[in-house]
């Protein structure tokens, strides 16, 4: 069962199937991945408080720690943009589309969103399709952060993920996006536009 409105009819054939993947992704990325993203983050910041202690009470630090930080941190913040992504809570520029929205041209402002869209998809496809050479190279070559301990490729393919799972998320957007500009509502329990304005 979905939750939408009585106006809005209840999925069926395609749409519910795509409704029901769009559903496990979401609650993948919220439970799953957001979880793990936040115990990475969380684990950088214990180690971080590790590191002061080690410094300023007794003297000595680990010649990784300050890498081992920084690169957990980023990984945590690569690890969440889908779940950001998701909930379509991204920076977004909006005076434009709110000033169409406003003089009325609605569908122009649903055609700009499904352009946005397909480019968006486009740059998540293409940064995860060309990351992974660089992944692989990194981790053949034994690349690793300044201090010489921790290899670089596994933060990496924390990136290359992210935009793996952005595109899979933009893909749905798309759909969503596209099926609007027909005066179709998709996903009526998926957030349409929550950016954060600048």
């Amino acid at each position: 069962m979905t939750d939408s409105s009585p106006d809005i009819p209840e999925p069926v054939g395609i749409d519910l199937a795509i409704d029901r993947a769009y559903r496990a992704l979401h609650f993948l990325l919220d439970k799953v991945v957001a979880r793990i993203a936040a115990i990475i983050l969380l684990s950088g910041t214990l180690l971080a408080c590790i590191e002061i202690v080690r410094r300023y009470i007794l003297g000595v630090v680990f010649d990784w720690g300050q890498d081992a930080v920084t690169y957990v941190s980023i990984a945590a913040v690569f690890i969440y943009f889908a779940v950001t992504q998701a909930s379509r809570s991204h920076l977004a520029v909006l005076a434009l589309l709110d000033l169409l929205r406003s003089r009325g041209f609605v569908r122009t402002v649903l055609a700009i969103r499904v352009f946005v869209s397909a480019v968006s998809l486009t740059l998540f496809t293409a940064l995860a399709y060309w990351g992974l050479p660089a992944v692989e190279r990194a981790e053949k070559l034994g690349r690793t952060t300044q201090s010489m301990v921790i290899l670089i490729w596994p933060f990496q393919a924390c990136l290359v993920i992210a935009f793996a799972l952005m595109a899979v998320v933009t893909l749905f957007h798309l759909y969503q996006d596209a099926q609007a500009l027909r005066g179709k509502t998709v996903f009526p329990w998926a957030p349409v536009e929550e950016g954060i304005e600048i």
